[in-house]
């Protein structure tokens, strides 16, 4: 595994999960999200440390991420491109996927052997001693380095995120930059064609999820909140848990006063840009490839479905699957989960809808034996987080043991080593075993037209 280059940051969905399947398609667990060892022997030593030292410590080391406003208007994005195809291993495949960031689809493709291409990356961009929660400081400020990014590449969209409820931490010290590929740069394309024989299916991720933004220009956004444990009135309009969160962070105002909305557009993380479709069907009819569109609102509804799509897969297979690997964010290894022969539940983030969404899934299925769960960690007492009493609720639904895997539950939500050792951990749950051979793409392909409809997932022919 390369080191990424500058401009696109490693504790985001899409670098993780990319490294995460990658590293399943190269037969090894995803030990470090960071891909940092140096990074991973200090996280133990940075969760001693008092709480206002330890939420110091996980901003500055997301700073390090940054990029300067220079460095924005010199962004590579095809040598990000190159960086991205080059974790792969460069083969014949009969199928990839490309588009929206998912946990679950990550799984999906995994379980097929098959690489998968984000749409979306983050670019983080340095600001020191920032308000995360003056919208409008952040608006403004933003304009500059977002016109610096459109001009570095002009086949982007660049979105900026500002979310002071979920991202309060690192917000201190950077502004997000979530930038969209609304055409494919040329190391996708030759990783493409030089992967993909003639014959072979291209899915295009589709998460179809709106947010209402300030357009900037004809490519700019501004987007105030994100998708997670507050609601889009409630980052927009206020209200008492508002203004609850802000009184506990001791902050002299009831609600955010954000610019006003002129637009709704896909959202910055999990939506995706439908400029990006147009290239690639003519790209997949150029090359004679079949290209599938998998269309879904909410993100975790592909969790149901590629869930459903691995029980059959284990059954096929002789194997009675009983344990369950809930991921959390970007906490998650397909390697392992397949050689635990486990069924994956992959969650957005730690927040109260995404608990919900795992009760929902917990009351329809027979009991698991065993139930594996990671969290991530933001720092944050953030609106919405559901604490670790829910968390260990869920667990219950275990019918032997459920448990919380590499969490540190004293120090939740600001437990920042859980990054460094919730691979190990989850690895030494059970014995790793042999996976099945490998999801032919014809029996996703059913398994989403059988499950999908129940959970909002379509499959449609584009070619």
């Amino acid at each position: 595994m390369s080191k990424p280059p500058k401009g696109i940051a490693r504790f985001d969905s899409a670098a993780a999960m990319l490294l995460a399947l990658a590293n399943a398609l190269h037969d090894r667990p995803f030990a470090s999200p960071s891909q940092s060892p140096t990074l991973d022997r200090l996280l133990p030593s940075l969760n001693r440390l008092p709480t206002g030292l330890r939420e110091w410590g996980y901003a500055l080391g997301g700073m390090a991420e940054g990029i300067s406003l220079r460095q924005a208007g010199e962004l590579d994005v095809e040598g990000i491109a190159e960086w991205m195809v080059s974790e792969y291993p460069q083969q014949d495949y009969p199928a990839a996927f490309i588009g929206s960031s998912n946990g679950a689809l990550v799984h999906l493709a995994s379980a097929m052997g098959v690489p998968w291409l984000p749409q979306t990356f983050l670019c983080p961009v340095r600001a020191t001693n920032s308000d995360p929660d003056d919208a409008m400081a952040s608006f403004e400020q933003g304009k500059e380095i977002a016109a610096a990014l459109l001009a570095a590449w002009p086949r982007l969209a660049v979105h900026h995120m500002h979310d002071p409820n979920q991202d309060r931490l690192m917000l201190d010290q950077m502004r997000y930059f979530r930038l969209k590929l609304r055409e494919l740069p040329l190391a996708f394309n030759e990783f493409l064609m030089g992967s993909l024989p003639a014959g072979s299916t291209l899915f295009i991720n589709h998460c179809t999820r709106q947010w209402p933004v300030t357009r900037t220009s004809d490519r700019s956004f501004f987007q105030f909140g994100a998708l997670g444990g507050a609601t889009e009135k409630e980052y927009l309009q206020g209200g008492p848990r508002v203004a609850e969160y802000l009184a506990r962070y001791g902050i002299d105002r009831e609600r955010w006063t954000p610019p006003d909305i002129t637009d709704h557009v896909p959202e910055a993380e999990w939506g995706l840009d439908g400029y990006l479709i147009s290239p690639l069907k003519k790209l997949a009819a150029a090359q004679n490839w079949k290209l599938m569109e998998i269309r879904y609102e909410d993100p975790e509804a592909m969790s149901y479905v590629v869930a459903e799509i691995y029980r059959d897969w284990y059954l096929a297979a002789g194997i009675l699957p009983t344990r369950l690997t809930v991921d959390s964010f970007l906490l998650m290894d397909p390697w392992c989960t397949q050689q635990q022969q486990a069924i994956p539940f992959w969650l957005v983030f730690c927040t109260e809808p995404s608990a919900a969404a795992l009760q929902r899934f917990l009351e329809k299925q027979p009991p698991f034996r065993n139930i594996d769960m990671m969290l991530f960690s933001h720092g944050t007492e953030s609106i919405g987080l559901a604490d670790i009493d829910r968390w260990q609720a869920l667990l219950s639904h275990a019918r032997d043991e459920g448990a919380l895997i590499g969490v540190d539950e004293e120090r939740f939500p600001r437990d920042f080593a859980t990054f460094a050792r919730f691979d190990s951990a989850l690895r030494e749950r059970a014995p790793l075993l042999p996976p099945p051979p490998p999801l032919s793409t014809e029996k996703v392909m059913a398994g989403i037209k059988r499950y999908g409809a129940k959970y909002g997932v379509t499959l449609t022919a584009l070619t």
